[in-house]
């Protein structure tokens, strides 16, 4: 499952990036369209590794990746 929360968030990130959508960060609320209520243990894990960095917004929260 952490495999694919990486992969969509690159995805979501990228198209951001090539429809010139600023912020190119992805919003949870985004992803759990993508993949239901199932993400919020991979989200978790991947903070945990340091593989993403995640937040709170004024009207949700975002996640990004780390490189």
């Amino acid at each position: 499952m952490k495999q694919i929360v990486l992969e969509n968030l690159e995805r979501i990130t990228k198209e951001k990036i090539l429809g010139k959508q600023f912020p190119t960060h992805v919003m949870y609320l985004e992803l759990k369209a993508e993949l239901g209520s199932q993400i919020g243990k991979a989200l978790r894990e991947l903070l945990n590794e340091g593989k993403i960095k995640a937040g709170n917004t004024l009207n949700d929260k975002f996640i990004e990746l780390l490189k």
